[in-house]
């Protein structure tokens, strides 16, 4: 069981559910052209409105693992923050990218979750420790 105060792993928990809802709306936003939406990316639309609504479910995934204190969580969540950080540079079309509340998120899930395994390897593998 893990200790109730652990805060790297409240705030894994947190950025996941950010990225879960961060796609929800994003993949809404490109099914409905809300702002014009698809004229603001280098590829095709649709592609990353597949893309960002698979990814929503797997962070959800990540994110129940994580409140259920799964080990595999962590890599689920490093493995799809790598993703949706490579996708901010495909989405946008350049290596020198607009810097989004989305990328940051991204960065911060993939240090968190880099010290958090170290942590369960640390451990044994025990979740939460």
């Amino acid at each position: 069981m893990p200790p109730k105060r652990d805060w790297l792993r409240t705030a894994l928990i947190v950025l996941a559910t950010e990225k879960v809802i961060q796609h929800i709306f994003v993949t809404a936003a490109f099914a409905f052209n809300w702002a014009d939406m698809a004229s603001t990316v280098a590829v095709n639309p649709r592609v990353l409105l597949v893309l960002g609504g698979m990814l929503g479910i797997a962070f959800a995934v990540s994110l129940w693992g994580m409140t259920r204190s799964r080990p595999w969580a962590v890599d689920l969540i490093l493995g799809l923050s790598v993703f949706d950080l490579v996708g901010e540079y495909v989405a946008q079309g350049t290596l020198s990218i607009v810097c989004t509340v989305s990328f940051l998120v991204a960065g911060c899930l993939i240090i968190l979750s880099l010290v958090y395994r170290r942590r369960l390897k640390g451990k044994g593998n025990q979740p939460g420790g």
